[in-house]
């Protein structure tokens, strides 16, 4: 019983740096998840995607260097964007499901937070999963509370797709991403807590965000200009491979360095 309550204060009292480092990673993560979602779609269907960080690579204002490896799409709003994929998706279904698949794949991912929360036993696991699961929720909340402001996104398209208003896709997943913050939020004791964590996973989530979004574009002409270290693995553009993989190394980094030698 001692013990019990010595892990569940030390689950509790996590110093911001330790937080701050974890949020960064699961960030990441958690990005990597909702690209992987859409990835694996087209890279199921054999359309050979290139990504970056947070979307498929494209050019939307320039012309690619050679034009014959990308697929020119004509946007719902008139324009014109140059995707990196081997031939284009002309199905409306398989366009649908390709956007949904990332929302979908980062709910997925705050619920597998949650239940590995909660099958876990030692603290420094606990602390991992219920962060992957704040941060994807808390991200997607906020994400769905632009609505009235936002144009474009996953579920313009799959509304687009689907003929139906961007609402329909919207209003459920919204829901279902608060219930996911909020079983989350309710796992730590008191709202002094739950505001550390909160305010401490956004501080890192909008750090690792920020960066990933500054590296698209750099990533992006690297890979219209042909640079061999550009080229994909596995349909990741090779620095964003990379760095997923380096990121896993961080969380089992991070884990090591944050275990009680008495729980191990």
């Amino acid at each position: 019983m001692a013990n019990a309550r010595k892990s569940q204060k030390k689950f509790h009292t996590i110093r911001f740096f330790p937080l701050f480092v974890l949020a960064m990673l699961v960030n990441i993560l958690a990005q990597a998840t909702h690209e992987t979602g859409h990835h694996m779609v087209y890279q199921v269907t054999g359309h050979d995607p290139v990504w970056a960080f947070t979307k498929l690579v494209q050019l939307s204002e320039t012309t690619p260097t050679n034009p014959g490896e990308w697929v020119e799409k004509l946007n719902p709003d008139g324009t014109t964007s140059w995707l990196k994929l081997s031939f284009p998706v002309t199905s409306r279904k398989e366009n649908a499901i390709a956007s949904a698949a990332g929302p979908l794949a980062g709910l997925l991912g705050a619920i597998f937070g949650l239940v590995m929360f909660r099958r876990s036993q030692k603290t420094t696991s606990k602390q991992m999963w219920l962060a992957l699961s704040l941060t994807t929720s808390l991200a997607a909340v906020l994400y769905y509370m632009r609505s009235p402001i936002r144009t474009g996104g996953d579920e313009y398209d799959v509304a687009v797709q689907l003929g139906i208003a961007k609402s329909f896709i919207e209003t459920p997943l919204a829901l279902a991403f608060l219930v996911c913050l909020i079983l989350a939020v309710r796992e730590l004791p008191s709202w002094r807590t739950r505001l550390t964590w909160l305010g401490t996973i956004l501080f890192g989530s909008i750090t690792t965000g920020l960066t990933m979004v500054m590296l698209d574009p750099i990533v992006i002409a690297q890979v219209d200009a042909g640079n061999p270290w550009a080229h994909p693995i596995i349909g990741y553009s090779l620095p964003v491979f990379v760095v997923i993989l380096l990121t896993c190394f961080g969380v089992w980094a991070w884990f090591h360095w944050q275990s009680d030698p008495v729980e191990n």
